[in-house]
């Protein structure tokens, strides 16, 4: 899921459901910033980002190897990248030769940079008291890619202090010049001043050396490790992880106060597991373009069939007010880092050349990437050649290699026959539709697959019209992909998106009640939700409510759909879009607790552009408790 959200309010300008304003993944034809399912090969977690003149640099953990087992890494690897798209390793720049004290595990490295020195700061060994060899150590060096010296022979922070475990540290450096580390595991986080000399730690005016600076903690993803602070328009934000970092609930949230020392008031989830592309993101760090106003997460994650931990990154952005809007993992390959890494294949040769994905003629042979998609929006570039067809899978489950040895549909291009076709696949082939086209073999076509419930388009050069339209409902969801079928062909572009909206992404531009929050963000997610999350509002009169800025992508009438949660304590609800009422009244009362898809409204746009949706409360059951409205996703499906 290579990863970049293009900016500008230009999103889903063409795709035929509902798009947000803000932070999700751009047209699969525009440029993106980097390329692939993950920016380096290899298993890595816990990346810090760090930009020395105009080049990237990422401090990762490395995955245990063969003969360092039950210790885990005992030294560190970095990269470096100009681009963001192509990545130079050094490898072993820490490790256990060179820093003398380093007994077994080595972890969560952070760069920084001082008066022409370079600087790591690590954790290692895994102490859980003080006394104990271990905790937080600095080696430095005269060039980021080393060689690293250990800076002082032991750890800096060796003792644990307001119950923070002295481990993923994270260096500031303030507009005034000083240096703040941030660090604390264990559901504790303190800072620390460096001194000029970046190896020692300093006083605070009231002679303390360590300052507790846990965000506010409420019960609800309190903070439990990776703190990455940054400073923008005079606040301090305070990204860290909640949950448990084996399993899906681990995420990243986010704080912001006034000072360097807090208070760090909570205000939301950052990115959170996504159950159509990866689990478990979280333990990052964030960096600022040097030469635009484009921010970046770098974080780990975990594909969704697999319980090792890659490395990708992300754009996000901020609202007018400073919030910062929910990250989408996005879905995207462009190819221009020269590998597949992250794509499965099933059969046939696959290369990387010119910046697209190759394929030889085979009968059958697909690539996929460990996803699971529903309802979608799949997007790619598609060259076939001038014998048999190729084109996208999606909807795929229980792949092999052989030319039907899947469950799911595929669309192609068949340039001998002149045709657009698509059909489903379960070990055996059946033809859903055909549509005559002029298709000339080697020439790249623009392909748009449009999944929503039943209905599916493809979409061939105009992004406009369908060629062909089919209702089928046999294969629900899976991976995505590629396919040939006795043709050599080429891909790129790839850009797949979900058409079903989480709520909480959304940019909201106005709110009433008392309260405007997620749900499902405890302990676990809610797995009844689509995506995990919802956004709650607990109100309290009628007329209260909550808006959504919408893109809509398309002059057409569409069913619009929501996805609610219902309950004893539930309001009723009118839908209006830009102050115009739609639909019937909702009522969300319910005895018990469930999960429903309301058609809430048909209405017919007559322009592509933002429309203000907005959910206002008319009223309650006379058996309800409360007014409250718990909305999961929002989705338009074309009439």
């Amino acid at each position: 899921m290579g990863k970049i959200k293009k900016s500008n309010l230009i999103l889903f300008c063409v795709s035929i459901v509902l798009g947000l304003c803000v932070s999700m993944p751009g047209l699969a034809n525009a440029a993106t910033i980097h390329a692939g399912p993950q920016f380096v090969d290899g298993y890595y977690a816990d990346p810090d980002v760090q930009n020395f003149n105009g080049t990237y640099w990422v401090y990762p953990t490395r995955a245990t190897q063969v003969g360092e087992s039950g210790t885990g890494a005992k030294s560190v690897d970095i990269f470096s990248s100009t681009d963001m798209v192509n990545w130079t390793k050094y490898a072993n720049v820490i490790s256990s030769a060179n820093v003398s004290w380093i007994e077994d595990s080595l972890w969560a490295p952070n760069g920084a940079y001082r008066n022409g020195k370079y600087y790591i700061y690590f954790a290692a060994n895994a102490i859980n008291g003080d006394g104990q060899l271990g905790g937080i150590g600095v080696a430095v060096a005269d060039n980021p890619q080393g060689p690293y010296t250990d800076a002082i022979g032991a750890p800096l922070i060796n003792v644990v202090r307001n119950g923070a475990g002295p481990m993923d540290q994270e260096v500031f450096i303030d507009d005034d010049g000083q240096a703040y580390m941030y660090y604390g595991s264990w559901g504790e986080c303190n800072v620390v001043k460096l001194n000029a000399d970046m190896k020692s730690l300093g006083t605070w005016p009231d002679g303390t050396v360590y300052k507790k600076v846990t965000p506010t903690k409420n019960g609800d993803n309190d903070y439990f490790e990776g703190p990455d602070v940054f400073k923008r328009n005079g606040i301090y934000y305070m990204t860290y992880s909640a949950g448990v970092w084996a399993d899906s609930t681990y995420k990243v949230m986010y704080a912001t106060s006034n000072s360097i020392t807090g208070p760090f008031v909570p205000k939301g989830i950052m990115l959170h597991t996504d159950s159509t592309t990866a689990d478990g993101p979280g333990h990052n760090g964030i960096i600022k373009s040097p030469t635009t106003d484009d921010w970046y997460i770098f974080y780990h994650k975990r594909y969704l069939t697999s319980t090792q931990r890659v490395l990708s990154y992300d754009k996000f952005e901020f609202n007018a007010d400073n919030s910062i809007i929910p990250v989408e993992m996005a879905v995207e390959d462009n190819f221009e880092d020269g590998n597949d890494t992250g794509w499965t294949k099933y059969g046939g040769t696959w290369t990387v050349s010119g910046g697209q994905y190759n394929v030889a003629s085979n009968p059958g042979a697909k690539a996929l990437l460990d996803t699971k998609f529903s309802d979608l929006i799949y997007e790619a570039d598609v060259t076939p050649g001038s014998t048999g067809d190729a084109g996208l899978v999606f909807r795929a489950s229980n792949p092999g290699t052989g030319s039907d040895a899947y469950q799911g549909y595929y669309a192609g291009l068949d340039v001998p026959n002149q045709r657009v076709l698509i059909g489903k696949a379960n070990n055996n082939w059946t033809q859903l539709a055909t549509a005559s086209m002029s298709l000339a073999a080697n020439t790249k076509y623009h392909v748009k697959i449009v999944a929503q419930d039943e209905f599916i388009k493809v979409y061939v050069g105009d992004m406009t019209t369908p060629k062909i339209s089919v209702t089928d409902s046999t294969h629900i969801g899976g991976k995505v992909g590629v396919r040939t079928y006795d043709s050599t062909a080429k891909f790129d572009n790839i850009s797949v998106q979900s058409s079903q909206y989480e709520t909480e992404n959304l940019s909201v531009s106005a709110t009433s009640g008392d309260k405007h929050v997620n749900f499902g963000n405890g302990s676990s997610p809610d797995t009844n939700l689509s995506g995990g999350y919802g956004t709650s509002l607990e109100a309290n009169a009628v007329n209260d409510f909550v808006t959504y800025t919408v893109n809509v992508p398309e002059a057409r009438s569409y069913s619009v759909r929501v996805g609610v949660k219902t309950g004893t304590n539930r309001g009723q609800f009118q839908l209006s879009v830009n102050d115009i009422d739609h639909g019937a009244v909702q009522d969300l009362y319910s005895s018990t607790l469930n999960y429903v898809e309301l058609n809430v409204a048909n209405i017919t746009f007559s322009s592509a552009c933002n429309k203000s949706f907005k959910f206002k409360v008319t009223g309650k059951n006379a058996s309800s408790s409360a007014y409250n409205l718990l909305l999961d996703y929002i989705k338009l499906v074309p009439n």
